[in-house]
């Protein structure tokens, strides 16, 4: 079986990338009341954000435990030569920490576990697991795909607008983004993670100069090597972002990816972003 990659249900990772380079996801959980959903299983984004936009109450999410990530590596031990387990950020969710525990109680039961904080969220993460379970795929070892992985965490960003900071607020993963509540402003909030929080990069008045702010930041970055679009539910943006991205890095146009339900619990409806990995040299 070779070298097998894990992640979770943050990474936004379309279904058909999952089936074809055998990752396998622990799904978070997003709760609306008394309802609990899983993430991308029992509830998908289009039905999510429909909710969403429909509900009264605000919704709240839950990493998985301990138990869920032991059983996802006891189901895929046999055979594998070894597992790396890629996550959201640990100062974004306490998944990182599930998996850590998971590992520390299998040591000794199966093959290696390296457990990976990802340090980003959405496609930030996506990336880095993508890359990764290419790697495996085509032959690479355990210290091979891990190494990978880590080069690739700390030149990967994500760079992310949004219509309003009210659900990052409400959910506790606002960062160092607080720095812009309270203005009197109108305004789109261009957002970045940074060292595996939120952090603000720029406050522009509309969409349309939000979008402009987030491509001269992304110019400025040098050369993209990859890169994704990220989305909630504007995809006549997302489709236009695209292309000026692809414009602007002389890469493939860039796939859109969804924000699944419980990023998009936290980011709330509206979101256009990228994801990005920049060139070692």
């Amino acid at each position: 079986m070779g070298v097998v990659v894990v992640t979770d249900s943050t990474a936004d990772i379309a279904p058909e990338l999952i089936e074809e380079l055998g990752i396998h996801v622990v799904p978070l959980k997003v709760i609306f009341g008394t309802e609990e959903f899983i993430d991308g299983t029992t509830i998908k984004a289009p039905e999510f954000y429909r909710k969403l936009e429909a509900s009264s109450v605000f919704p709240t999410t839950s990493q998985p435990s301990p138990g869920e990530f032991v059983e996802k590596y006891r189901e895929i031990s046999a055979g594998a030569d070894g597992i790396v387990s890629i996550h959201i950020s640990a100062k974004l969710s306490g998944t990182y920490d599930s998996a850590i525990q998971a590992r520390d109680e299998l040591a000794g039961a199966g093959p290696e576990i390296r457990v990976i904080d990802g340090k980003s969220a959405s496609m930030g993460t996506g990336l880095t697991v993508l890359a990764a379970a290419r790697a495996a795929r085509d032959g690479a070892s355990l210290d091979e795909v891990a190494a990978l992985a880590e080069s690739l965490i700390p030149r990967t960003h994500v760079l992310f607008l949004l219509d309003t900071l009210e659900y990052l607020k409400r959910g506790g993963r606002i960062g160092k983004a607080s720095a812009f509540i309270g203005t009197l402003l109108k305004f789109h909030p261009l957002l970045g993670i940074v060292d595996g929080e939120v952090a603000p990069i720029a406050r522009p008045r509309s969409k349309q100069k939000g979008v402009s702010a987030l491509l001269s930041r992304l110019e400025a970055e040098g050369r993209i090597e990859q890169a994704a679009v990220i989305v909630a539910n504007d995809q006549v943006s997302a489709d236009g972002l695209s292309v000026q991205v692809a414009t602007m890095t002389g890469l493939t146009v860039p796939p859109t990816t969804t924000i699944g339900p419980v990023i998009g619990a936290h980011a709330g409806p509206g979101l256009i972003g990228v994801a990005y990995t920049i060139a070692s040299n």
